[in-house]
């Protein structure tokens, strides 16, 4: 086999693995996608947390007409001292239920400051939640929080979620990493070009 159809053997399997990739880890629970980010900041007690959420109301969700987060819980790493809530929340001791942030058990929680109220949110939308969480020592390593949230909507009761969240590092909404399709778009034209050097040399 000449080089250029060993390299163009090579591309074509590159592309294919970057195309198989997924983008990041999630958790899927009654058809919506729960991904957890995390950062580092500059002081090493502090991490920064990004909770996205989507497919709200979209075409996999089980339960439909939601109006928003009523509120939401994980439970806290080894030195916890406090979680700064996001934009709209406020941070409670304790887990929840169906009525929301409860006060009881190892977990912090965060209560919408106004509950959610119609119309629903829109079909396939997405939310995104900021919080840091501040330990006494340096943040420990491989914090895989067991993860809660009640929802509000048409619906007198969803279905409170309780499973474990694995967080994704380093990844946010404004540095996102290229899609697998915007890789695999990058791949093709990285053949292209490829191929343009080969016929040239022709």
């Amino acid at each position: 086999m000449r080089s250029g159809s060993k390299f163009l053997a090579f591309a074509l399997s590159v592309a294919a693995c970057i195309a198989t990739t997924p983008a990041q880890s999630s958790l899927i629970a009654d058809g919506i996608t729960y991904t957890l980010i995390f950062q580092t900041t500059a002081n090493p007690n502090i991490d920064s947390f990004e909770l996205m959420i989507t497919g709200i109301n979209g075409p996999s969700d089980t339960e439909l007409g939601r109006f928003g987060v009523q509120s939401f819980a994980f439970n806290p790493p080894t030195g916890f001292v406090s979680a700064g809530a996001p934009a709209g929340f406020t941070e409670m001791p304790g887990g929840l239920d169906s009525g929301g942030c409860n006060g009881s058990g190892n977990f912090f929680c965060f209560s919408a400051n106004a509950t959610p109220t119609a119309p629903p949110l829109a079909a396939n939308s997405g939310l995104n939640f900021f919080f840091t969480i501040t330990t006494s020592t340096t943040f420990p390593t491989g914090y895989n929080p067991d993860f809660k949230i009640n929802w509000d909507g048409t619906k007198n009761n969803y279905d409170l979620v309780s499973l474990a969240l694995t967080p994704t590092p380093g990844i946010t909404t404004q540095t996102q990493v290229p899609e697998p399709a915007t890789l695999l778009l990058f791949g093709i034209g990285l053949l292209g070009a490829v191929a343009g050097v080969r016929w040239r040399r022709r």
